[in-house]
């Protein structure tokens, strides 16, 4: 039996890798297509294989959209709560935060002419799947202020509050007009510096 379960094992291994070859090159190719330019074709021929092979996989193109960018923002959620919790200083926590999610994120799509499309584009299966995983990643920060800052009463609970708000509503706003990578991370700083500041003041 064992056999057989080495077997199942090693397919398993090899569906995930074929699955993850899929969805970073169709990241890649709905960057530089678009999405109504980017056709299942396209994305096989960029992971190395066949057209009817992806639909091993994925049933269609809104399938493979919604798997790749959801898995887009788990990675890039995941590197910026550990960069959170590797901060020594509470800036720097709140830097590496914002740095690794919405910096990281925004350079990997700010040179793409279709990133409006995109943005358009995403059907309520990614709506939903991005909106459950962001959820989770502002619930961790939540947690992280209650850390730094802790306090029951009802203004210490307003302030964590407020200082979530600013860090997870201003980015969007900070890239209204299309800044350079650069020029947006320096914003994202200047963010977590001015939160950094006021939770200092309310210690």
């Amino acid at each position: 039996m064992s056999g057989v379960a080495d077997r199942t094992d090693v397919r398993v291994r090899r569906g995930d890798s074929r699955r993850a070859s899929i969805r970073a090159a169709a990241v890649d190719q709905f960057l530089t297509r678009g999405y109504a330019g980017t056709s299942m074709a396209n994305i096989a021929e960029a992971a190395g294989m066949s057209r009817p092979a992806i639909y091993q996989y994925f049933t269609d193109k809104d399938d493979v959209f919604a798997s790749s960018f959801t898995l887009v923002f788990e990675q890039h959620t995941d590197a910026a709560l550990v960069a959170l919790r590797a901060g020594t200083t509470v800036e720097a926590a709140l830097d590496g935060l914002l740095q690794r999610f919405e910096g990281d994120l925004w350079e990997m799509t700010a040179e793409s002419p279709h990133y409006d499309e995109l943005v358009a584009a995403k059907r309520p299966v990614v709506a939903t799947a991005i909106h459950a995983v962001l959820d989770r990643f502002w619930a961790a920060v939540a947690d992280w202020l209650a850390e730094v800052s802790p306090g029951t009463r009802s203004d210490c609970q307003a302030r964590r509050a407020g200082w979530l708000e600013l860090l997870r509503w201003s980015p969007p706003g900070l890239r209204v007009d299309r800044p350079s990578v650069e020029h947006f991370r320096r914003r994202l700083s200047a963010l977590a510096r001015s939160v950094a500041a006021d939770v200092a003041g309310a210690a």
